[in-house]
């Protein structure tokens, strides 16, 4: 099922969901702009318009966005710029100015912080957006994004240590202010497998990330890790997973793939283009196909996301003319 026509999710880590209601990126050709609209969950032909956003983006030819989720605020970047809108007075306003700021944001909760990255040099700022005031999280000599507040205990900071998956064994990294406070990597990767995707939980402080299909390691797949299990551990067995997400309870995860499920390879081995979407009982390991579609560069890539109360997957479909829609299957 079809619920948001010509539009995309945000980013699989962040936030879009408010009031029963799912934010999405639209581009509106008649004003030749990109709109922030929110579609309603019960209702597909409910929609409402956020804000527009002028180029230019930071990455990605798109804007991602997060919301907070106790607050009625949403954060995003643009115009080398951290923007804050109130979902009741929709007017951006600039909260910060930068330079070179990545287009992944992460707001708080209660939607009084946003972490945003500066690239070049390479630092992770916690913006409070109240006061104007900027705390300088981590710096790096490296490509650090990805960031995003743990669900569970928000005190957790998760990062990646961004690059070629090939070249990087440390990809995923958290700050806390007592407990690792100068940062630190909390997967220990074994060699020959190649990390990635990351997304930190709501029901306990750790992540689930995946093993890519390009790792000449075994077993590749999806796994969980945290400051506290940093040795990983395996999840699901799969040689195509890509994105992944988890539920609120911790029960369920979903990915999608590079290349069909059922089809021989690793990776993007005889992909065709195509990309599953595969739900995992994290209980019994069982896995279920819930969808098909093609893959191509950002927007265009699947990144499938439960609904907060677990009853349905959202994820981005693309069709053979090239049309970005959000689909949804009812679990």
């Amino acid at each position: 099922m079809i619920v948001a026509q010509g539009a995309h999710l945000t980013y699989p880590h962040a936030n879009g969901f408010h009031d029963d209601r799912v934010a999405v990126v639209r581009w509106d050709a008649e004003r030749s702009a990109t709109a922030l609209v929110s579609v309603s969950l019960d209702d597909a032909g409910d929609v409402q318009e956020i804000c527009t956003v002028p180029g230019p983006y930071p990455n990605d030819n798109t804007v991602w966005f997060d919301v907070a989720r106790s607050a009625r605020r949403l954060a995003a970047v643009w115009d080398d710029a951290l923007h804050l809108v109130d979902l009741d007075d929709p007017v951006a306003e600039v909260v910060y100015r930068g330079r070179n700021l990545h287009g992944l944001v992460s707001i708080n909760a209660a939607g009084d912080r946003v972490l945003v990255a500066e690239q070049e040099p390479c630092r992770l700022l916690e913006v409070d957006v109240d006061t104007g005031g900027v705390r300088v999280v981590h710096t790096s000599s490296w490509w650090s994004n990805h960031a995003h507040y743990c669900p569970a205990d928000e005190a957790w900071i998760g990062f990646s240590h961004e690059g070629p998956t090939e070249t990087v064994p440390d990809r995923v990294w958290a700050w806390h202010a007592s407990e690792l406070p100068a940062g630190g990597c909390v997967l220990k990767q074994p060699d020959g497998l190649y990390f990635g995707h990351e997304r930190w939980a709501h029901h306990a402080v750790g992540a689930v990330v995946v093993a890519y299909g390009v790792s000449p390691g075994e077993p590749r797949g999806l796994y969980w890790t945290s400051p506290g299990e940093p040795e990983g551990r395996l999840l699901s067995r799969g040689d195509r997973y890509w994105h992944c997400d988890i539920n609120r309870d911790g029960t369920l995860a979903v990915v999608d793939t590079s290349g069909p499920a059922d089809r021989p390879g690793k990776g993007w081995e005889n992909a065709d283009n195509q990309s599953d979407v595969l739900l995992i009982d994290l209980r019994d390991g069982q896995v279920t196909p819930l969808a098909r579609t093609l893959a191509k560069r950002h927007p265009a890539h699947p990144h499938p996301i439960f609904t907060p109360d677990s009853s349905s997957v959202l994820y981005n479909h693309l069709a053979p003319d090239g049309t970005v829609s959000v689909g949804r299957v009812n679990l």
